[in-house]
């Protein structure tokens, strides 16, 4: 659990019951989630932020939650740095999500293939949507529903939770 500047305690869980208020802002690789703790910091001096790791994932709740407009302010700068050439080569996405845990925007590193252990991720790059699709039917998970992505002339399959997209 990692607990941002200004903040004096941490959620259970971003948004649930018992969480002291705070609401999902942002979620992230593990490898961003320094510079996406910054950024947050540096964007609304005004806010309280915790984190927490959650498996592959680290999530950020704000309290009071992020409005709309404050959340695509965050996407941009969230998009400005994927497209640093360190980010860029990694094939690094930032993007706006909207399900059951509420709206939140995520910065994230895709997992290869061959390092994908479960659960919900975002997984290539794969050279043609064929090869995305057969490693897809590959690793179908019980609850889990599998979208393939096009993102910057490569293929992706994002693993997500049925149950929050049918919760909508």
């Amino acid at each position: 659990m990692t607990t941002l500047p200004g903040d004096e305690r941490a959620p259970g869980r971003a948004g649930g019951p018992g969480t002291g208020g705070f609401t999902p802002a942002m979620r992230c690789s593990p490898e961003l989630a320094d510079v996406a703790a910054q950024l947050l910091s540096v964007l609304f001096p005004d806010r309280r932020f915790v984190g927490a790791a959650e498996g592959d994932w680290c999530d950020f709740a704000a309290r009071p939650a992020l409005a709309v407009p404050d959340s695509r302010r965050l996407l941009g700068h969230l998009q400005a740095l994927v497209e640093r050439p360190e980010w860029a080569r990694r094939h690094a996405v930032a993007r706006e999500v909207a399900d059951a845990a509420g709206r939140r925007v995520e910065v994230l590193v895709p997992r290869a293939p061959a390092a994908y252990g479960g659960g919900e991720a975002l997984v290539g790059p794969f050279p043609a949507e064929a090869d995305a699709a057969a490693w897809a039917a590959g690793v179908q998970v019980r609850g889990l529903a599998a979208d393939r992505l096009r993102i910057g002339g490569a293929w992706f399959v994002d693993l997500f939770r049925l149950g929050e997209l049918l919760a909508d």
